[in-house]
């Protein structure tokens, strides 16, 4: 009598479909959550940004080898970061002197004091770099939030560059052949910067016929926005391969694990952290 064997998926099919799931319900949460802090206007959107900022400058911290959470230069670090993303808050003197200056001044002062068995200078350039890295960038958010029309560029560069990754990620799983750079991370192809940049294309014209449709208006002419999706797309990787070095670094695959399927913070937002910047310089040297 012969046993008649049950095929089960392979593993890595299980979990690839599980994470898949996980990132589907926390994008279906997160998105509404997202789009309510920008329509929802000030205060709402830079309490976003702040926490946004707060929350990717601690994973950051994190991933230096023996910072511990109550080092002066991580709480440092974490409040320079926030006070960095909402600068748009703030006079022009206040946020490019006093808010760069004072907790710069203060980051070496904490040098005198840190354990001298400690690699201080080595975590001084976390904290400070991270504070850089994560609090200026995103930032830029609430820069363009305070141009004429800030609100609908702000969503307009947000969904362009969740299509750009959304493309990315499908195309590349599908298609993926050849690597993008190997050695930074091994999932990345050229056939996913292809679909995503295609994806950010589509979606930037789209968000553009619907914005002009529903309020008569769009900011960017038809090729200024698809200039503008293609630099977003190009900014998008940009960003997601600096977080991939930095993680590579620190010899793990994740930033953190408070958003399901995604990864932490900074891993969902690392895109973001250059999109943002590149949308406001394009439209403060290009557009206006």
């Amino acid at each position: 009598m012969t046993s008649t064997s049950i095929s089960k998926p392979a593993p890595s099919v299980c979990y690839n479909s599980r994470v898949l799931r996980l990132r589907i319900i926390t994008s279906a949460v997160g998105v509404p959550l997202l789009i309510l802090s920008v329509v929802g206007g000030e205060p709402l959107f830079t309490i976003f940004l702040a926490l946004i900022a707060a929350g990717c400058a601690i994973e950051l911290c994190q991933l230096a080898p023996g910072f511990k959470a109550g080092h002066p230069l991580f709480i440092l670090a974490v409040a320079w970061a926030l006070l960095l993303s909402v600068r748009h808050h703030f006079g022009p003197n206040l946020s490019h002197d006093a808010i760069i200056t004072i907790p710069l001044i203060m980051s070496l002062l904490f040098l005198l004091l840190v354990d001298g068995n400690r690699r201080s200078f080595v975590d001084w350039s976390w904290a400070t770099g991270g504070a850089l890295y994560v609090g200026w960038l995103i930032g830029h958010w609430g820069s363009i939030y305070t141009l004429p029309s800030g609100m609908i560029l702000v969503l307009f560069t947000m969904f362009t560059t969740f299509a750009y990754d959304t493309g990315a990620f499908f195309s590349g799983r599908a298609l993926g052949r050849h690597k993008l750079a190997p050695t930074l991370s091994a999932s990345k192809t050229w056939e996913g910067v292809a679909g995503g940049f295609v994806s950010a294309l589509a979606v930037a014209a789209i968000m553009r016929a619907v914005c002009a449709s529903i309020l008569g208006d769009f900011p960017l002419s038809l090729g200024l926005t698809l200039i503008a999706g293609g630099l977003i797309a190009v900014a998008a990787q940009v960003g997601d391969l600096v977080e991939s070095a930095i993680k590579r670094s620190s010899k793990v695959k994740d930033a953190g694990s408070i958003l399901p399927g995604h990864g932490g913070l900074l891993d969902r937002f690392d895109s973001l952290l250059f999109t943002g910047p590149a949308l406001y310089f394009f439209i403060i040297w290009v557009v206006a």
